[in-house]
């Protein structure tokens, strides 16, 4: 999620398989999940909800025809780990994302980066520990494991180009203060340069303790998926961000091709402008996206629109057609082997949200159900 600052605050943060030598197939699922699991569903921090919330809101998802999940892995890790099981028993691909806001992953007496008020503390990515990250996922991934529990993908991190879920980009003194456009502009670019070779790190960790699981041996690490926040919405707030191509490109030059499969990103083109604007925006966030041999592609961990409509039955006509017009285009780049897969941004977060009215609204199943 990206400059939806409050959808993530209430909630906090099987391998993939080319048919026809292209991304045009599906992916690998647990279970019964026979549709196309390419398409998913965010539900983060259900960890936060009690054991029978966490039942219902998957078993929701079962019956709407949602056939894959990104979940995530917060504290407490425990309760994290049984919604995994609640899932997977109920036939649902699972992409695993990891909270990087746990103190557990820091040398004790770490402090977070304030967020001066405007916005959560984060931990500054250059501070976390591999090897305390290490003990800590590595116990997680154990215990999915003998759960026979096989994880689609695991995506350590979200949205770290900008300050909400990396401490060391800056909260400006002020809010509606210009903000970094660049990596030259940035204050402390030595800082965020050590926090990229940490992160890389990270994604090493998580690919070497996949390896010593039998049923997740083969799951496909994704590099955190990459915040699209418009600058003009970064120096609003007052919050330091990178461009999602930059920064995917100084994690690469720290050694990111050699650990991940795929590369995170977050698409939210928008409900306002024009069609055009939009779809120059989804092309612009997909650039880095290669098929392989050339490259890496794209898994759109966060993709949506929102409608702030209350109304019953939904009033969701117009974002159907935004959401199919987007849809369409990621299975076209997941017909070129660019894009992996997409989860649409969110199951039942307010604006956002696709579980609307005791039903799943028609752009939830323009978005997850396949036609």
């Amino acid at each position: 999620m990206t400059w939806r600052l409050q959808l993530r605050g209430l909630y906090a943060g099987v391998s993939f398989a080319v048919a026809m030598a292209v991304a045009g197939s599906v992916l690998a699922t647990p279970s019964q999940a026979t549709e196309d699991a390419r398409f998913g569903v965010n539900r983060v921090n259900l960890a936060w909800l009690s054991a029978p919330e966490r039942e219902k809101v998957l078993d929701l998802m079962v019956k709407s025809g949602v056939v894959a999940v990104r979940l995530s892995l917060t504290r407490p890790i425990d309760q994290s780990i049984d919604a995994i099981r609640v899932a997977h028993e109920k036939g649902l691909a699972i992409l695993l994302e990891i909270s990087l806001n746990n103190a557990a992953f820091y040398p004790q007496g770490t402090k977070p980066r304030s967020g001066l008020g405007r916005i959560w503390d984060m931990y500054r990515l250059s501070d976390i520990s591999p090897d305390q990250f290490r003990s800590v996922v590595g116990d997680a991934l154990r215990k999915i494991d003998a759960l026979k529990i096989p994880l689609v993908a695991v995506e350590p991190g979200n949205e770290i180009n900008w300050g909400a879920y990396n401490g060391d980009l800056e909260v400006k003194p002020k809010a509606k203060s210009k903000t970094a456009r660049v990596l030259k502009d940035l204050d402390n670019l030595t800082v965020v340069e050590q926090g990229a070779a940490k992160y890389v790190q990270l994604a090493a960790v998580v690919r070497e303790e996949l390896k010593t699981t039998k049923y997740s041996a083969n799951a496909k690490v994704i590099s955190a998926g990459l915040s699209d926040i418009p600058f003009a919405d970064a120096d609003r707030r007052g919050i330091d961000s990178v461009d999602l191509t930059i920064f995917t490109n100084l994690l690469r030059e720290h050694g990111l091709d050699k650990v991940v499969d795929g590369y995170g990103i977050h698409i939210y083109p928008g409900s306002n402008g024009t069609p055009k604007t939009r779809a120059d925006h989804i092309s612009q966030a997909l650039s880095i996206c290669r098929s392989e041999p050339d490259g890496k592609p794209c898994w759109i961990t966060e993709w949506g629109f929102s409608n702030t409509s209350t109304t019953c039955p939904a009033n969701d006509g117009s974002r159907e057609l935004l959401v199919e017009t987007a849809r369409n285009r990621f299975e076209e780049l997941m017909g070129t082997g660019r894009v992996a897969a997409a989860y649409y941004f969110d199951w039942d977060a307010k604006g956002y949200g696709v579980w609307r009215c005791g039903g799943l609204s028609p752009a939830g199943k323009a978005a997850v159900v396949a036609p």
